[in-house]
């Protein structure tokens, strides 16, 4: 029986510490869903730096909205089936605590690959909370109106979140002013701009406090 490489069985350790918060696994990718269409996305993305004797590779993470994910199946050719990191409205890397720092974890011995799986199963336990706790709503309004831990992504968040609760108005003042400032605006961020109006039309104007 041919013996595991080092990426199966870091990818086994992976599936088994994330099923504990309800992930299903499909090869190298890790989803949960949530109750509302939210995604977290988790996967193992190899290095094209390894070799047979080093294997590199890092960990991503993403969280997507369930009406992101709904333009982009409509809107972007090939989009079916279920979403992938590089889908997600946010994604960041989990940062091992040793080795260089590009985040890229290795594995070059049987020593290493058990200090790797260790060092993995402590920085999930840590971070996998965390994440989990962006499919909930109210958590999740409440970040993104502080806006605390979204960084880049903070602004989609909102706007997404004005769209589904139909607060036309809102949105209209979040998304006039990054029109305004960027004259040249892509043709892809154009069309979330108007499917972003239009789910906010759909749902209709709803007072200030409802969620």
């Amino acid at each position: 029986m041919k013996s595991r490489s080092p990426i199966d069985v870091v990818v086994r350790e992976i599936g088994r510490i994330l099923a504990e918060y309800g992930f299903s696994a499909a090869g190298r990718e890790f989803r949960l869903r949530s109750p509302l269409g939210d995604w977290l996305v988790v996967d193992v993305q190899t290095s094209d730096a390894s070799n047979r004797s080093r294997r590199l590779f890092y960990v991503n993470a993403g969280f997507l909205m369930s009406a992101k994910w709904d333009w982009s199946r409509s809107a972007i050719p090939g989009k079916r089936g279920l979403p992938s990191v590089a889908d997600c409205l946010w994604s960041t890397r989990f940062d091992p605590r040793f080795g260089d720092t590009s985040m890229r974890w290795m594995v070059d011995s049987e020593a290493t690959l058990t200090a790797v799986v260790d060092e993995l199963e402590h920085v999930l336990h840590r971070e996998i909370p965390v994440l989990v706790r962006l499919l909930d709503r109210c958590h999740l309004h409440c970040i993104a109106d502080q806006e605390v831990g979204l960084g880049y992504a903070t602004w989609q968040v909102k706007a997404w979140l004005l769209a589904e609760a139909g607060r036309a108005g809102e949105l209209e003042l979040l998304l006039q002013p990054l029109e305004d400032d960027d004259q040249d605006v892509e043709d892809e961020d154009d069309s979330v701009f108007q499917a972003m109006r239009r789910l906010a039309s759909s749902r209709g104007e709803k007072g200030a406090g409802e969620r």
